[in-house]
């Protein structure tokens, strides 16, 4: 009994050292080599003929005004799930269930997205250059080819296949770019604006008709994270039985 319990301290240490590494790495960007040609494409945008529709979201009534067609290539760099316990603002705001920046063009093909750091807060996408980085790649980046895109499903495959995106994930996605305003059961409203051009720093809104995970990053450092973690809450269960058992 000794010796098996020995046995499950030691794949904790394991497992708890492979969490670290894998969690470190689960959102490397892929190598360049490992991008596909379709996100070196720019977004493509188009006059539209949809009309204003409504859409209901739990207690909630969207009123969504499409501005063009939308599809876009990218790859995601960073993302925020807003359908998380501490994000009260979402909470009157449903529909926008997930954000994805993604980036696009020359910012993939020059390789300088290697040469960055990306983060995310509740509505922005940010980033910089790493630490030590030769000045000579900051004009090789170019804030017209990334985007933060707020996203609205149209229907739940829609929104399990946004759902699964992450970082390092190359995606398409099709869509309208639209303007919404919210209305609540106690009268409250909200609106929100889309961003119709590339070249701003606002944030693009889009009506999400078609979601597609092109090519997954990261699959083993993720699939070792979770691995990983599900052995720690095994052999911390089994050892906390020992503590109380013997």
């Amino acid at each position: 009994m000794l010796t098996f319990k020995r046995l499950v301290k030691l794949i904790l240490l394991v497992s708890i050292a492979f969490f670290i590494y894998s969690y470190i790495h689960k959102n490397d960007l892929p190598r360049q080599e490992e991008i596909i040609n379709k996100m070196y494409q720019e977004p493509v945008q188009t006059e539209t003929e949809i009309k204003q529709f409504q859409v209901q979201k739990k207690e909630f009534t969207y009123s969504i005004t499409p501005k063009y067609n939308y599809e876009l290539y990218g790859l995601v760099v960073s993302h925020y799930d807003s359908e998380n316990w501490f994000d009260f603002w979402h909470k009157e705001d449903p529909f926008n269930t997930k954000d994805i920046c993604v980036l696009w063009g020359d910012n993939i093909k020059t390789g300088v997205y290697q040469k960055m750091k990306f983060g995310h807060g509740e509505f922005t996408c940010y980033f910089d250059f790493r630490r030590g980085i030769d000045s000579s790649w900051y004009q090789k980046f170019s804030s017209a080819q990334g985007s933060n895109n707020h996203l609205l499903p149209k229907d739940d495959e829609v929104y399990k296949a946004i759902k699964k995106a992450t970082t390092g994930d190359q995606i398409y996605l099709k869509g309208y770019l639209v303007d919404y305003s919210i209305k609540s059961p106690r009268g409250q409203s909200g609106t929100r604006v889309t961003s119709t051009i590339r070249t701003d720093t606002d944030c693009e809104v889009i009506y999400t008709t078609d979601f597609q995970i092109l090519k997954k990053g990261n699959t083993v450092y993720q699939l070792i994270n979770q691995i990983s973690k599900y052995l720690i809450i095994i052999c911390i269960s089994i050892l906390t039985i020992f503590f109380f058992k013997f």
